[in-house]
């Protein structure tokens, strides 16, 4: 019995660590550096270069 009501208070206390910690991440603000800034992906791919190539050896289609 005591072995279950540890497990219980266990259980309870990190529900209510999860809660608090939901709470306070959805009630903060966004810091203001990043507020203004947007990215665009589009440009980022477009822009880059040398980037390293992979290369595969198919081997599905060879036959002995």
């Amino acid at each position: 019995m005591r072995k279950i009501s540890f497990c219980v208070a266990g259980v309870a206390v990190l529900i209510l660590i999860g809660v608090g910690t939901w709470i306070a991440v959805s009630t903060g603000t966004s810091t203001p550096a990043l507020a203004g800034s947007t990215i665009d992906p589009l440009a980022m791919m477009m822009s880059v270069k040398n980037l390293p190539t992979s290369h595969y050896v198919d081997y599905s289609v060879v036959f002995n």
